[in-house]
């Protein structure tokens, strides 16, 4: 296959630390990159020979005719680019969470079938070295059949300092979305992706809207405008019986911050964190603790197996029929804390 011209959308955190990167690192140069923030592109694209700075994103499809796009900005924009990408004929690698609704994400993945072309989420905990081996195992029958499973994504004190995550007319949600989406989807991944069937949650925000809380963070944000969750919990049950629980918050007393997959089967137990297996072997309980795992970044991994999808090479680790039931969680999850009560997954 010829050079792919390849474009970013969003020049904030995941653009800057993620992609532009991945792709330099896979030598698959960026060829233009597009930000409403001028000065911010400008920087990055000097940052890496960029040669092409946009501030309107239609007109840079327009004109520079992209295989690939990852788009990196704000949740509540992701179904409008992501759509306008496949249907301008291009492979699109969408930042994390792929939607703010279950029917944006159906609309935009049949957006990529119209068009021909691959949509992934970008969901790289997956790819994470810990979390394959413990998929490896899971696959191997190492944990029987996996009955219930704990998702965590704690911070102590990690609310984001920048751009617009905690307003919701920018991001919709909270840490749910941000961090939350990270070990659900690893985790529900991890069981074999078992249908969501019913979800009780709890949303709060009690950190972030503190003008103290601010303080000790520069005052990075304006706690008056600060109007999404900085705690949510969820316990999911699936249609074959088993059950997960779902930790995550960008602010809370404890003692240090947290992100892990527990998995608990019938044969054994396991979890990413420090990435270890534990069951019976001859009647004695074992420990069996990964210890010589590549250390190498989930993100560098995540952004080579995108150019293989793209390339024809491999098919996408992160699948629509995935994707879509961790949205229908999280989507349930919203809808739960709102109306207080249990509620069905969207079918």
């Amino acid at each position: 296959m010829s050079e792919l011209k390849i474009v970013v959308i969003g020049a904030g955190f995941a653009g800057r630390v993620i992609h532009v990167p991945g792709y330099r690192a896979a030598f698959a140069p960026v060829a233009a990159l597009c930000d409403a923030d001028e000065p911010r592109a400008q920087a990055l694209a000097r940052e890496n020979s960029i040669p092409s700075v946009y501030t309107d994103w239609r007109r840079m499809l327009a004109e520079e005719k992209p295989d690939v796009v990852s788009v990196c900005l704000p949740n509540v924009f992701h179904r409008e680019v992501t759509i306008a990408a496949l249907d301008a004929g291009a492979h699109v690698l969408c930042e994390k969470p792929l939607a703010t609704s279950v029917a944006d994400a159906r609309e935009m993945f049949d957006a990529a079938r119209r068009n021909g072309r691959h949509l992934m989420a970008a969901q790289h905990f997956r790819f994470e070295p810990a979390a394959q081996a413990i998929k490896r195992a899971v696959e191997s029958g190492d944990l029987g059949q996996v009955y219930y499973a704990e998702a965590t994504a704690l911070r102590r004190l990690g609310i984001p300092t920048w751009g617009t995550f905690h307003q919701r007319a920018s991001s919709f949600g909270g840490c749910l979305l941000d961090i939350g989406v990270h070990m659900l989807d690893q985790t529900v991944w991890l069981m074999g992706n078992p249908t969501a069937a019913r979800v009780s949650a709890v949303t709060q925000r009690r950190f972030g809207c503190r003008p103290d809380i601010a303080a000790a963070m520069r005052n990075a944000w304006d706690p008056q405008r600060f109007d999404v969750e900085d705690l949510g919990v969820a316990f999911v049950r699936f249609e074959d019986g088993a059950s997960l629980v779902l930790r995550t918050s960008w602010a809370a007393h404890i003692a240090e911050s947290r992100f892990s997959s527990r998995l608990l089967g019938t044969e054994g137990g396991a979890i990413t964190d420090p990435p270890t297996l534990y069951r019976l072997r001859d009647g004695a309980q074992v420990d069996e603790e990964f210890k010589a795992l590549p250390k190498v970044s989930g993100w560098g991994l995540e952004m080579a197996h995108w150019l293989a999808v793209v390339r024809g090479e491999a098919e996408p680790l992160v699948r629509e029929e995935e994707t879509m039931n961790v949205q229908r969680i999280l989507n349930a999850a919203y809808r739960s804390a709102e109306e207080g009560r249990e509620v069905e997954v969207e079918p």
